[in-house]
């Protein structure tokens, strides 16, 4: 469906939702890029990979993950487990306001009830056509608050540093330029990244250089040359070579490959 709001419009769909219990044992199944999925936690604990970052969850935890990464289990569960979970697609997560490889406890008392909303509209055949995305989208809404409620009950530091960063995602920065320019050691960063984002400092660093990468791979017709040095890469080969690792398919590939979707 396409969606129209004063800012733009863009599109979104809900592709499955469900919730799952399963016993000990159970892990994840890989699955490959190409839409996002959100997982909220109802009891024991989940492990799971998407590209270079690995997630632990328990219960009130709550992930989005990336169309773009694939994802995988890493350890079996060790006792029972259950949790919420949507399947979707839309060409502009911004206008949803949400940020995907992102974890987050929730403390939400609504959550429960939307994943409930959703599922009963899914099953019931009386709604009209376009209920289960209306409901996906109330669903994503109260996640994107959750999520901006987490970012401000962070620590003050952990929060200049993060737009100090996404400020200055064009140019060639590490953990370690990171330490340097705040006063702080890299692995104390880390650690506080990782307690407050889920992810380390230098997996937020990759993730929003990434994050830009894409978008002018998809927007722009700029030759990968020009991205790169937009990016402050030193060469377009170090460039590929950085992207193709973390993505797992070369700048042009992925070019290539969201225009032939889109056509």
């Amino acid at each position: 469906m396409r969606i129209e709001t004063e800012r733009g419009n863009f599109s979104f769909r809900c592709l499955m939702a469900g919730q799952f219990v399963g016993g000990k044992g159970w892990t994840h199944p890989s699955n490959q890029p190409g839409h996002y999925e959100v997982i909220y936690m109802l009891e024991g604990e989940l492990s799971i990979q998407e590209g270079l970052s690995a997630y632990i969850l328990s219960p009130g935890d709550l992930l989005v993950l990336s169309s773009d990464l694939p994802r995988f289990g890493m350890l079996p569960s060790g006792k029972k487990l259950s949790f919420y979970w949507m399947e979707f697609e839309t060409d502009s997560t911004d206008m949803l306001g949400i940020q995907v490889s992102c974890k987050v406890g929730s403390e939400s008392r609504q959550l429960p009830h939307l994943f409930q909303q959703l599922l009963l509209i899914r099953d019931r055949e009386e709604y009209p056509a376009g209920s289960v995305d209306y409901a996906a989208l109330l669903l994503l809404s109260e996640i994107a608050a959750d999520q901006a409620a987490a970012a401000t009950s962070a620590p003050k530091i952990v929060q200049e540093i993060a737009a100090w960063v996404r400020r200055n995602i064009k140019n060639p920065i590490t953990a370690a330029d990171v330490g340097k320019e705040f006063g702080y050691n890299p692995d104390y960063l880390t650690a506080l990244f990782k307690e407050n984002f889920g992810i380390g400092l230098k997996e937020y660093i990759n993730l929003h250089k990434l994050r830009k990468a894409k978008e002018y791979l998809k927007a722009t017709d700029c030759p990968i040359k020009e991205i790169a040095a937009m990016l402050g890469f030193g060469s377009a080969n170090q460039f590929i070579k950085y992207f193709t690792y973390h993505e797992g398919v070369s700048p042009s590939r992925y070019r290539s490959a969201y225009f032939h979707q889109k056509m």
